[in-house]
């Protein structure tokens, strides 16, 4: 159940971010002359299939090599409180998307290739290293 809200709740997230950076490349697209528009348009698309299957494949190779390599609990626990450390200098970052309005599209892309690709798995890498760690104990 958890799992299941969680990715929800990462693809609400990125279909809002995706709204955004469709109003965004439109604002772009808007001031381009008919001819440089259709170009632009055909090559967001090819760029958006692209970077959706890169983001799919990255993100089942990573799950794959931390399946092999099971964290222990005590491991899922210190790697999610350091993740949430870094929270403030990721927010500060995302500034620098405004500027990047034409890449804005394939971004999105990727990043649904990987909400996807983390929802659609079977078992977490910290659920595969708790059930090893649990069978140890035993």
């Amino acid at each position: 159940m958890h799992r299941t809200r969680l990715a929800v709740g990462q693809l609400l997230l990125t279909v809002l971010v995706g709204f955004f950076a469709g109003a965004a490349y439109s604002g772009f697209a808007d001031v381009l002359p008919p001819t440089a528009r259709v170009v632009a348009g055909v090559l967001e698309v090819v760029g958006s299939c692209v970077a959706l299957v890169w983001g799919w494949r990255s993100t089942r190779k990573q799950i794959r090599e931390k399946l092999l390599n099971a964290p222990t609990p005590e491991q899922s626990w210190r790697n999610m409180r350091a993740s949430r450390s870094r929270a403030a200098g990721q927010a500060a970052g995302g500034r620098w998307i405004v500027l990047l309005a034409p890449l804005l599209v394939p971004l999105v892309a990727y990043l649904l290739g990987m909400v996807c690709a983390s929802a659609f798995i079977r078992e977490l890498p910290s659920e595969v290293g708790a059930r090893r760690a649990l069978g140890q104990e035993a």
